[in-house]
């Protein structure tokens, strides 16, 4: 989800059709991973401590799966932060982009 977001949208908007396949993959991975941390921070936001706990264990499982199903059993709304982080973050990019560039979408 997050990576077929990125693909189509941010990178059209940010008008870096043209870039090879290489970079945009390379760029669509670190965009990703600063989302994930903006997801997990707010995520612990609105965790109990007692969750907060029981979280690092699943984390040091290392499966992602595992993961994900122990967030959508303590939050409810995961899919909503999710998008709501992407959101933030996709109007920021395009904001300070268009700031550098002088360009507008």
């Amino acid at each position: 989800m997050l990576q077929d977001f990125l693909q189509a949208d941010l990178i059209a908007e940010l008008g870096l059709e043209d870039l090879p396949q290489d970079k945009k993959d390379e760029l669509i991975l670190r965009i990703g991973e600063l989302i994930q941390q903006n997801i997990v921070l707010r995520v612990l936001d609105e965790l109990s401590e007692k969750d907060k706990e029981e979280f690092d264990k699943v984390l040091a499982d290392e499966n992602s799966e595992k993961t994900f199903a122990f967030l959508q059993s303590k939050l409810p709304n995961l899919e909503e932060i999710v998008k709501e982080e992407i959101s933030k973050f996709k109007k920021d990019a395009v904001t300070r982009f268009q700031a550098v560039t002088g360009l507008t979408a």
